[in-house]
């Protein structure tokens, strides 16, 4: 119930007194003065009461001006809620000449009925401020007008007198007063100092935790594009010319987003240093927000999203800083097409408003501003984040991508460098719109065009750059599963021609392809959209139609607990961004070469007897069920592949795949050579004739028989008797 009330009296006064800048350590400051002065009023009003009782009316009216003083510089305080520092030297000062008035009235500290003490407390609350070195006069003060009062004793004709029984009561009264507003006063405030340190060492704990964060993301974003810097770095060397001119646009697009992030990066310093500005220049922003939206159409159309500019005007000519509205649109562009499914759509809108809305009249100067909207039909933002998306290092982590965590923080220290706004809308399943208002300003220097071009991401519509894959029955499937086309395009470079390369951009399709194509061996970034890298392995590795093909995690968590959560997670593999291609070809033949061994294991599996119990393995499982289901019906000649699947409770698609990835064998040669064993097991065993052996195991003609029984084991029924 105390702790209930104080908690209520703490909002209220935060509620009245609170200032803007004001941080947990002065609020809890001025919370004290304020209780501290708000008893002592109370406190007066009473003994302005006790003395009325005794017919005082001297230290009636002197009380009375005693109240009506804090009330005033507490009215006064409510209204500037600043400068507490000050307003407690006052207070105090005032407290200590009134004492030392009230003293001399009544003759004396020794018959003063306590009066002493009202300037007492105020040398424990100066112990309140952060520098108490600042208020340490008045303890100099008080002191001063104690040993005055002392020597003026023998001297002071008192104006009035208390009886020795009053004089003993006030005096215990306003000792015990004292004593106890002091004792609960500095017990709140131990307490709430306590708090309060125990608040900032979370705090600090949260921004170390957050720091870190930061820097681990951040060194990812460097990672994938200096994996393509480096890879196509070494294409180069050994390709044809328009093939090294298109490796060196992807060289200088990733080298231009790893710039972009370390201008971030330097901004952010500059920011927390209070040294960030604009450099404004004088030009079409349209036309500048229309080339920015070019850059991001490869991002997009890999993705299958639909990309639109809208601007009712041709040309808004207006003052900005070119470098931080290109982070300030990117940033927004770039979480939009990233957070956004495949079919999704983004917008990227741009109006000049004649006036300012209504609602930001307060907030931005009056006249003409420009409003530009970013709006997606992505996974939107649960209600209980919004809070905190414009957070440093915050991030929501709806599904897990890459970032570092300071995009939007810098978007909005960009549009309050520029004297904007920035509102969000979003709602979870149905999108998100981002709004900007900028003030539009014709002051800056014209900028000299440079007569660019569109970007030069235009190059990776160009298909004719992209290789073919090698779709020949004898080359492994190669599954990647990767959302940044311009490591899938480096990858895709250096592999098609010993793969066939099927593409996922998010792991939720690269889980449907692996089930429908099943592959040879999958390659799998971590972070991506919809499902994650470790997902994909989970999901793959419990999945007995799937958990036979070898994962390759390749991604830019590089620390070793990322490592053995992949490896937990059933990756065959793990390489860290920026990989050497050397090293993923030999992981790649290894895995490749691996599974031909488990090929061969698992066809001579058909001549050992199947195991009393079933075994653990998925794989094994999965060949024990079909051989369990093979041993029953193996005499009838009309079982065959439809039966087995029906048995099975797989797809005739899916069977296939499958006994293909385990023993290199179709359906129908499995089922073939499981009778074609079973054969020459009766053959060595029993003294059947060649064609009751042959119906016994399925076959209804004994001439094929014999002659699939030849090329299975290279010896005719009659030899394999002899054996």
């Amino acid at each position: 119930m105390k702790n209930n009330l104080l908690s209520i009296w703490n909002r209220w006064l935060v509620r009245f007194i609170y200032a803007p800048g004001d941080d947990e350590e002065v609020l809890l400051t001025k919370n004290i003065w304020a209780g501290v002065v708000t008893s002592t009023f109370f406190l007066g009003l009473m003994a302005m009461a006790v003395y009325g009782c005794l017919g005082l009316y001297i230290l009636v009216y002197l009380m009375a001006g005693f109240c009506a003083y804090l009330l005033t510089i507490m009215l006064v305080y409510l209204h500037i809620r600043k400068h507490a520092e000050e307003f407690f030297v006052a207070t105090e000062i005032f407290k200590m000449l009134f004492a030392f008035a009230a003293v001399l009235i009544t003759g004396g500290i020794l018959h003063s009925g306590g009066f002493v003490f009202i300037g007492f407390a105020g040398i424990y609350f100066a112990l309140l401020f952060p520098d108490p070195g600042k208020v340490r006069f008045l303890l100099l003060l008080y002191l001063t007008t104690v040993v005055l009062e002392a020597l003026l004793q023998p001297y002071v004709a008192p104006l009035v007198q208390f009886s020795d029984a009053e004089n003993l009561t006030l005096f215990v009264l306003y000792f015990i007063a004292t004593a106890v507003t002091l004792y609960f006063f500095i017990r709140i405030y131990n307490r709430e100092r306590m708090r309060f340190r125990q608040l900032e060492a979370e705090k600090l704990r949260s921004l170390d935790a957050a720091r870190s964060h930061f820097f681990t993301n951040i060194s990812h974003e460097f990672r994938t594009p200096l994996t393509v810097i480096l890879g196509m770095a070494d294409e180069i060397r050994a390709t044809s010319a328009q093939k090294a001119d298109y490796a060196a646009h992807l060289i200088q697009c990733n080298g231009k987003k790893l710039l972009r992030l370390v201008n971030q990066l330097l901004d952010l310093s500059k920011l927390e240093a209070g040294h960030l500005t604009a450099h404004y220049v004088q030009d079409d922003v349209v036309t500048e927000l229309r080339y920015l939206l070019e850059s991001f159409h490869s991002l997009a159309e890999a993705k299958n999203i639909r990309l639109h500019f809208s601007s009712q005007t041709h040309e808004i000519p207006m003052d900005f800083d070119l470098e931080k509205l290109e982070h300030l649109a990117g940033n927004l562009l770039e979480n939009a097409v990233k957070y956004t499914p495949a079919g999704g759509e983004v917008w990227l809108k741009v109006e000049r408003l004649a006036a300012v809305p209504s609602s930001l009249a307060a907030t931005l100067e009056a006249g003409p501003c420009l409003l530009l909207q970013v709006k997606d039909t992505g996974i939107g933002i649960p209600p209980e984040h919004l809070g905190r998306i414009f957070e440093r290092f915050y991030q929501v982590g709806e599904w897990p991508t890459e970032g570092s965590g300071i995009g939007l923080a810098m978007v909005r220290e960009y549009v309050r460098l520029f004297g904007g706004h920035i509102d969000v809308d979003s709602r979870p399943g149905e999108g998100s719109v981002f709004s900007i208002f900028l003030p539009i300003k014709n002051t800056a220097p014209r900028r000299v065009s440079s007569n660019g071009s569109p970007p030069l991401e235009a190059w990776k519509k160009e298909e004719r750059f992209w290789p073919k894959s090698n779709t020949a029955a004898s080359h492994p499937r190669l599954l990647i599963i990767e959302d940044n086309p311009d490591v899938i395009y480096y990858l895709q470079n250096f592999l098609h021609e010993d793969f066939d390369v099927k593409i996922a951009f998010d792991g939720e399709r690269g889980i449907e392809l692996a089930i429908e194509k099943i592959p040879d061996v999958i390659i799998s970034d971590i972070m991506m959209p919809k499902k994650d890298g470790l997902e994909v392995c989970r999901v793959l590795k419990n999945d007995f139609r799937t958990n036979h093909i070898p994962i390759i995690l390749l991604t830019a968590k590089t620390d070793v607990a990322s490592r053995i959560a992949g490896l937990e997670a059933g990756a065959d593999a793990y390489l860290a961004k920026p990989f050497n291609r050397r090293e993923l070809e030999v992981e790649l033949k290894k895995l490749t070469a691996l599974r031909e061994t488990l090929k061969r294991k698992f066809s001579h599996s058909l001549a050992q007897p199947l195991p009393p119990s079933p075994p653990k393995g998925l794989n094994e499982r999965f060949l024990y069920d079909v051989q369990h289901c093979l041993e029953k019906h193996f005499p009838d000649e009309d079982f065959g592949i439809k039966e087995l699947c029906s048995m099975t409770g797989v797809s005739r698609t899916q069977l296939h795949r499958k006994l293909m990835a385990l023993t290199g064998q179709p359906a129908s040669h499995f089922i073939r050579s499981f009778r074609l064993e079973k054969a020459r097991e009766l053959l060595r065993t029993t003294r059947m004739t060649v064609a009751e052996v042959a119906y016994a195991v399925g076959f209804k003609d004994s001439y094929y028989f014999s002659r699939t029984f030849s090329q299975e084991f290279g010896l005719s029924p009659s030899e394999a008797r002899e054996v």
